[in-house]
């Protein structure tokens, strides 16, 4: 895996943003940050993630996200590790 750096076409305008939830409903959520506050649309149908701690065995094939750091020896350690699991469909 290698990690780089994204930068965006000058018209986009998109970016992540990491925040406490100050205010909500179904369309708008204000978030508290480091740097303020944001208010931000959430079109219909977005997927919204529940991030919640649990023991998990992985598998063969599972999608995961871990930061890690690296030792001086060259270990790379980490002390979360996020599973990602395909949403259920509905038809």
């Amino acid at each position: 895996m290698t990690n780089g750096t994204v930068s965006s076409p000058a018209a986009s305008h998109s970016r992540m943003t990491n925040g406490t939830v100050q205010q909500s409903n179904s369309t708008t959520l204000v978030l508290n940050y480091q740097d303020g506050s944001q208010t931000i649309s959430v079109p219909p149908g977005v997927p919204v993630t529940l991030v919640a701690a649990e023991k998990v065995d992985f598998t063969p094939g599972d999608v995961v996200y871990a930061t890690t750091k690296k030792l001086p020896d060259g270990t790379l350690v980490t002390d979360k590790i996020f599973q990602f699991i395909p949403a259920a469909t509905s038809h």
